[in-house]
């Protein structure tokens, strides 16, 4: 009977330890949501692929954009690439870059 509770035991301790651990490896992507900070002024149209493409990652991960208005949305990034009513759309990057073929292009 002891040797039942001690194997079981071991068990749940492996099985804990493998959920701190497959945690702590998921979220070292993810930026610390708390710690983020808006893109300074500029950033958007000043950075390349790599840059807005970090800059999507941690405005969608925290949700940073939610429960701003157009006007906040513009001053944070700068002018959409489109913009229809209620919506603005940014690119990653424009046919007017060096390299720049969007992959609808290709």
């Amino acid at each position: 009977m002891r040797f039942v509770l001690l194997l079981f035991g071991g068990f749940a301790l492996l099985f804990v330890a493998f959920i701190v651990i497959l945690r702590v490896v998921s979220n070292a992507n993810h930026p610390d949501c708390a710690k983020l900070r808006d893109p300074r002024p500029g950033a958007w149209q000043a950075g390349d692929f790599r840059g807005r493409e970090r800059i999507v990652e941690d405005l969608s991960y925290c949700k940073r954009l939610q429960g701003r208005t157009e006007a906040e949305v513009e001053t944070l990034l700068g002018p959409p690439s489109e913009a229809r009513p209620g919506e603005l759309r940014y690119r990653l990057f424009d046919k007017a870059e060096p390299g720049g073929v969007r992959p609808a292009d290709a």
